[in-house]
């Protein structure tokens, strides 16, 4: 059920563009005082209250707010561009609805972007199913591509490792790892510089600690650069391998590989790992 809001909520969104376009200028008749009009306009929505914004936007009218959504839904005409997405991709939850007066972004469905801008108003209606949503309203004055990582899933430690082991030519490079709230993520690149095709299996990959042993975990909604699993000479691929978040202050970390040239035995890549640092 990716598209939750009905396309009357695009619509409303066109509809309204042009009178959002024009608010700034008759707020000051509108009002009342010059004061007034800047007490709205210089307040934040605070993080804190991002869950309000999402249960009443209109308590946040005229809020600068400064968000991350994951767009699933964009329509563009000459007088701009119209999206739809979620602020919780992960549950697919915290509905948003952008309007932006550009009319040449190059925004896609699946795009994480970073909207800085203000609050319109709330929007109430139905969805296909004839059920109730709401979703707040933006009006952006930027909008930036980003990524899962940085949006939903900021790195609370970042450990540059950018150290090469390489076997007969399969060089394995582990360039750093970062450990977030939920998640560690190793940032890995392989070049094949043998002869021979080689092969890689990211769910093969394990990290020890503690005397436990952690599987690769996945992350659907974050869709990572993923590793080629076969790689022919002179290649390179990276990518971004998902696990669990460690809590240990020190791991191994084994990343196995092998070569389509049987005389050639290529052992486990093994990366010492010290996050008290």
């Amino acid at each position: 059920m990716k598209k939750v809001l009905s396309l009357i909520a695009i619509g409303l969104i066109v509809c309204s563009l042009a009178a959002c376009g024009s608010t700034s200028t008759k707020s000051s008749e509108n009002s009342g005082s010059e004061s007034e009009k800047t007490e709205k306009t210089d307040k934040t929505v605070q993080k804190e209250d991002i869950e309000k914004l999402y249960t009443n936007a209109d308590e946040f009218k005229n809020y600068k707010v400064d968000l991350y959504v994951k767009v699933f839904d964009i329509e563009q005409d000459n007088n701009g561009t119209y999206m739809q997405g979620y602020g919780d991709p992960e549950h697919s939850n915290k509905n948003t609805l952008i309007m932006s007066e550009d009319s040449s972004l190059d925004i896609k469905d699946g795009d994480i972007i970073h909207v800085v801008g203000q609050v319109k108003d709330k929007y109430e209606g139905e969805n296909a199913l004839g059920g109730m949503v709401t979703a707040p309203r933006i009006i952006a004055d930027t909008i930036e591509k980003s990524d899962y990582a940085t949006a939903f899933a900021p790195a609370e430690k970042t450990v540059k490792v950018n150290k090469t082991q390489n076997q007969h030519g399969f060089a394995m490079t582990l360039e750093k790892v970062e450990i977030a709230e939920k998640e560690t993520r190793l940032y890995v690149q392989i070049e094949n510089k043998s002869k021979d095709k080689i092969s890689f299996y990211d769910f093969d990959t394990k990290i020890t600690a503690d005397n436990k042993q952690l599987e690769p975990d996945t992350n659907f909604s974050a869709e990572y650069p993923e590793i080629q699993s076969e790689i022919l000479p002179g290649v390179k691929t990276e990518g971004i391998i998902v696990f669990p978040k460690i809590e240990s202050k020190k791991a191994n970390i084994i990343l196995e590989g092998s070569s389509d040239n049987y005389d050639m035995t290529i052992k486990p890549f093994t990366f010492e790992l010290n996050l008290d640092k």
